[in-house]
């Protein structure tokens, strides 16, 4: 289960595909492709500060991506 103080690389390093879907999803997280601003921000950056950068609501953000990482296992 992914939680707001989850760092975003250790969530997409753990779940690459949501990637994808986190940028489908918002434009915003197309930042995530750049691998110098996912290594230099993705190790400290934990997912209550990317939902606020993004303009996410956290809770909505947590359920998403929780939804998808249930999906993606199975």
């Amino acid at each position: 289960m992914i939680k707001a103080d989850d760092k975003i690389a250790d969530v997409l390093t753990r779940f690459p595909g949501l990637k994808e879907e986190l940028i489908k999803r918002n434009r915003r997280f197309s930042n995530l492709y750049n691998p110098v601003v996912f290594n230099a921000v993705g190790k400290y950056a934990r997912i209550r500060n990317v939902a606020k950068v993004s303009g996410e609501n956290l809770e909505e953000l947590l359920e998403f991506m929780n939804m998808e990482i249930c999906q993606e296992k199975s």
